[in-house]
């Protein structure tokens, strides 16, 4: 968190400083009375990570397109350094420093991996009006160092079509690298993976910032990825800007909680406090101080408040990741949260917003956690120990009345098909004794 601010506070010396390396002007995209972007002005410095998101329909593949010169602009203007790009086809954008990656797979299958990282290095660095028949040393160099930056040196030889999913964009990531790039576009990079690939990929995209110095443009889904590695997110909505600024304002924007969470939700924030439902403990040995945790409210809480402990033990917690559980706490007034478990995530969020420890609060929390835990293991124990017998005498009745039924059909009901069945209805959940044991009883009688 530490480096992540002086790295912010650099990046504010540079944006005062220095010329923006990509510029967009009034940027607008329009498909007949459709402004899939629309007026859209922002400003990415060189060196830095640029985060988009946004809900489906938002407009960001299009910005993309538009950017990139695969879809040209209906008006406004594109500057890259400082030169208008805005006309450009999509080989002289490429040539000019500005690679991308796409949602979906964008490989030739039937090629090796190192087949189609050569392709990129010979073709995307610079115009070939006459393509040779081999490739020069320093396009395999670029394709080795782009292998190696990804990972994807061991699988080098390869074909593309037996690659897993995170191999496959890696592949895309490695080919962009390949035309050397000033700035790398990425399209959903970790779209449909699962958290181990999303690190792997977190990882790669760390090395060409920090130690390439390469500038990023990434749209994403996966909050935590797109504001974990943004120095700044642009949040889009229906073709427009719905936010731009810093990964730790993007969680307070109300607008931008409205969009995530859901209409109405960021009026939840500072409307009026919910009071608790009236509930009856169901379990007597229940602490009374833990009572609401069978209401929904709590139970959500409960949930969001592991999620964040879990993410803070592991070293990698993010602005972001407060977001769900500051707005549910925000739902009810100090007075109204009942459980241990909401005081205690009350507390981190205090110190969080604050800005002091969190290290105690989190502690406390962890605890609270553990203690509800144990609780609610000795209730569903008990609960399941009922459950079972209920279900016993259940089966037992259902055994016996089978038995009865085929009897008479058979004419062979007799009067331990009749005992079984009595044994059966006379055992109660709350008796010890077994269907079994009363039915020895009663042939005993």
């Amino acid at each position: 968190m530490v480096n992540r601010m002086k790295k912010d506070r650099k990046i504010k010396r540079a944006t005062s400083e220095q010329q923006p390396l990509l510029s967009c002007r009034r940027v607008t995209k329009s498909y007949g009375a459709l402004n899939a972007v629309d007026k859209l002005t922002f400003d990415v410095q060189a060196g830095t990570v640029f985060g988009i998101g946004g809900p489906n329909g938002a407009g960001k593949t299009t910005l993309y397109d538009v950017i990139c010169g695969i879809a040209p602009a209906t008006s406004g203007d594109i500057f890259l350094d400082g030169k208008s790009i805005v006309n450009m086809a999509p080989h002289e954008v490429c040539h000019q420093g500005i690679a991308r990656t796409f949602q979906m797979n964008a490989s030739f299958d039937t090629l090796t991996v190192r087949d189609n990282v050569m392709l990129a290095a010979h073709h995307g660095h610079m115009l070939k009006e006459l393509p040779k028949f081999f490739f020069n040393d320093e396009e395999r160099y670029r394709a080795d160092n782009a292998l190696d930056l990804t990972g994807l040196r061991d699988k080098a030889d390869e074909i593309v079509s037996d690659l897993n999913l995170v191999d496959s964009k890696l592949l895309m990531i490695a080919a962009a690298l390949a035309t050397s790039p000033r700035i790398l576009m990425m399209d959903e990079p970790v779209g449909g993976l699962v958290p181990q690939e999303i690190d792997q990929v977190e990882a790669v995209v760390r090395r060409l910032t920090e130690e390439k110095g390469i500038t990023v443009i990434l749209i994403e889904h996966v909050m935590r990825f797109l504001v974990g590695l943004s120095d700044e997110v642009m949040i889009m909505n229906q073709g427009g800007k719905l936010y731009q600024g810093t990964p730790l304002g993007l969680a307070h924007d109300k607008a931008v909680v409205e969009v995530y969470l859901g209409e109405g939700s960021s009026g939840q924030i500072n409307a009026k406090p919910i009071k608790a439902p009236t509930l009856e403990a169901k379990l007597t040995n229940l602490d009374a101080d833990e009572m609401f945790i069978e209401d929904a409210w709590s139970q959500d809480v409960a949930s969001a408040a592991r999620q964040l402990l879990k993410q803070y033990r592991a070293g990698r917690i993010y602005p972001i990741d407060y977001m769900n559980l500051d707005t549910l706490l925000g739902q009810r007034a100090d007075s109204d949260k009942a459980t241990k478990i909401a005081r205690a995530a009350q507390g981190v969020m205090k110190a969080h917003n604050a800005g002091s420890s969190e290290a105690q609060p989190f502690e406390l929390l962890a605890s609270m956690l553990e203690e509800a835990h144990l609780t609610n293991s000795k209730r569903i124990l008990a609960t399941d120990v009922k459950e079972d017998k209920a279900l016993m005498r259940a089966k037992a009745i259902e055994k016996a009345a089978r038995a009865v039924i085929q009897g008479e059909s058979n004419n062979l009901l007799g009067k331990q098909e009749l005992d079984e069945l009595k044994a059966a209805l006379f055992w109660s959940v709350a008796n010890n004794a077994d269907p079994d044991s009363i039915n020895k009883e009663l042939h005993h009688e």
